[in-house]
């Protein structure tokens, strides 16, 4: 970077700002004209729930607002990562590399301690910038598509920052007998917004003719569930905010939080190689590889609850029960469903033949798909009830109404 690059940066932060504070709260690629689902659950459960056969799954508590949207970004997002780049990148400029190579040792350690308290900044801000998107998408002050983005938005700020730690890390070693003041911790903070479902959001902001209504995002001011169907992937990640309190002592000592947390996935940990990383007294992390699955905990050391959980999990690995069987115009549609509301198999065939049917599947009138030469469809559906329809051609086949 030369001695022009800042001011230039300034310049184009300042551009910038007004189109990205205008374009990035217009809504986009969600259904608007669905009402959300509203469901009381317990508030009391703050454990993974239990479930056989598979791994437990930490659920969200409160009153719910589920939905299912076609996720699109948008220039607004676009310019809203664009400024996060820039920012950092003259944050960096500023702080560390402007002068570094001149200072003495006294002063690069000053500069690097600036840059790296800088960063633990941002870190938090993403934190924040997350609880207030979802407290306001359940409240109904923010719609699906613009909540979508502000975690998009951290997926990529997270990646920029973790770049910037690497760097910084860099410059440390530089100074004789200093090291940076990083910690793991620092690199699974960044890494908890880097998830496999917001990988999805990153590639299906890139296909604009996938207009299925698959991403399905729940949230209460408790936190948030975000979960997408990645062929015969399910990709779930869920965040509570309740569980986690930065200002609590730490509640285990040595190995105690891993015990732990074997006793919060039992399953898991009798069918999956675990991996454990101490990163008190901030929090502890945890990763189950359960052959081609994976489990990733992520447990507060103040609460001594999980607070986030990120799951990849093939269907045919889940159990599943028979919802029911419908039949209509010719056409017979099964829904098996899976344990703590996981994603429905739809078979849609041919009445009294069983041949498989081609078929459009729609959720409470949202078009989710299309079933495969095998009749099936994969789909995670919204919390509480939920209606599953099928068309081919000019018949048509409808559930009643099934779920939680």
């Amino acid at each position: 970077m030369n001695k022009a690059t800042p001011g230039f940066l300034a310049l184009l932060l300042l551009l910038s700002l007004p189109a990205m504070t205008a374009l990035a709260a217009s809504p986009v690629g969600t259904n608007e004209a669905s009402d959300p689902v509203l469901r009381q659950v317990s508030t009391s459960q703050t454990t993974p729930t239990e479930v056989d056969g598979t791994t437990n799954r930490l659920q969200i508590a409160g009153d719910v607002r589920s939905e299912t949207t076609a996720y699109r970004s948008d220039f607004g997002t676009m310019l809203a990562n664009a400024d996060d780049e820039l920012r950092i990148d003259h944050e960096q400029y500023t702080v560390v590399d402007d002068g570094f190579d001149d200072a003495t040792t006294e002063e690069r350690e000053r500069l690097i301690r600036t840059a790296y308290e800088r960063l633990m900044e941002r870190a938090d801000q993403l934190e924040q910038r997350e609880r207030e998107a979802v407290r306001e998408h359940a409240a109904g002050e923010r719609s699906t598509a613009e909540l979508l983005q502000t975690l998009l938005r951290n997926y990529n700020e997270a990646e920029q920052l973790s770049n910037s730690l690497t760097e910084l890390e860099a410059r440390a070693a530089e100074v004789t007998g200093y090291s940076l003041p990083a910690s793991r911790a620092d690199v699974k903070t960044f890494n908890a917004h880097r998830t496999p479902v917001r990988d999805q959001l990153e590639q299906r902001s890139e296909r604009p003719s996938d207009n299925y209504h698959d991403v399905v995002i729940s949230t209460s001011q408790t936190g948030y569930s975000l979960s997408v169907m990645d062929g015969s992937r399910y990709l779930v990640e869920t965040t509570r905010f309740d569980n986690r309190d930065k200002t609590a002592s730490a509640q285990f000592e040595n190995r105690e939080a891993f015990d732990h947390t074997m006793k919060l996935y039992p399953w898991a940990g009798e069918h999956g190689k675990p991996y454990y990383q101490d990163n008190s007294p901030d929090h502890y992390w945890t990763e189950f590889v359960l052959g081609q699955d994976r489990l990733e905990i992520y447990l507060d050391s103040g609460t001594g609850s999980v607070y986030r959980e990120i799951q990849e999990l093939s269907v045919s690995s889940l159990p599943r029960e028979t919802a029911g069987t419908w039949t209509n115009d010719g056409l017979s549609i099964a829904v098996n469903e899976t344990p703590a509301n996981g994603p429905i198999e739809v078979t849609v065939t041919e009445t009294g033949t069983d041949d498989p049917a081609p078929a459009t599947i729609s959720i409470n009138g949202d078009v989710v798909g299309e079933t495969g030469e095998d009749g099936t469809l994969w789909i995670v559906p919204p919390a509480g009830d939920y209606e599953v329809t099928a068309e081919t051609g000019n018949r048509y086949i409808s559930t009643t109404r099934i779920g939680s």
